[in-house]
């Protein structure tokens, strides 16, 4: 188990990347290829990024406060992924003329974010719990405060 030094930044950081990204932070991605559309692109370097996260993530075990928010924030990152994915498969279905398949991935990509936004709010209700159970906790992870699901 790391401390929750340690494990601070690194949660912050993951967390940032599933609400747009830290500003200061220049984007890392591997290059766009030849034979890659933009959509795919921009879903393939995001995806990587993501699942670095996650990996890092999952190669930690969290303070025991945090068990629940760390499998959370863990399923939310790999959520992410599979909608950027979606979307870009959407995109190109609907721009090769196949209308049907634009649809059925529009029907996955609400499938997703509708699963994301329900883990988002249990999140910040497991945190929520963790600061209820061990006062402090939040502050030593670097968040200032919760905003409460809607």
């Amino acid at each position: 188990m790391i401390s929750l030094g340690y494990y601070g930044p690194m949660f912050r950081n993951a967390y940032a990347a599933l609400h747009g990204g830290r500003s200061d932070e220049p984007p890392a991605d591997s290059g766009r290829r030849s034979d890659e559309s933009l959509e795919e692109f921009l879903a393939r370097s995001r995806s990587e990024a993501l699942y670095g996260l996650r990996s890092e993530l999952e190669a930690v075990t969290p303070p025991q406060e945090l068990r629940i928010a760390h499998g959370l924030l863990a399923r939310l990152l790999t959520c992410a992924a599979e909608a950027d994915a979606a979307l870009a498969a959407q995109v190109d279905a609907y721009r090769c003329g196949n209308f049907q398949g634009s649809i059925s991935h529009s029907d996955r990509l609400h499938s997703i974010v509708s699963e994301s936004a329900r883990l988002d709010r249990e999140l910040i209700h497991a945190l929520q719990k963790a600061e209820d159970t061990d006062p402090g906790t939040l502050e030593a992870l670097g968040i200032e405060e919760l905003e409460q699901p809607s």
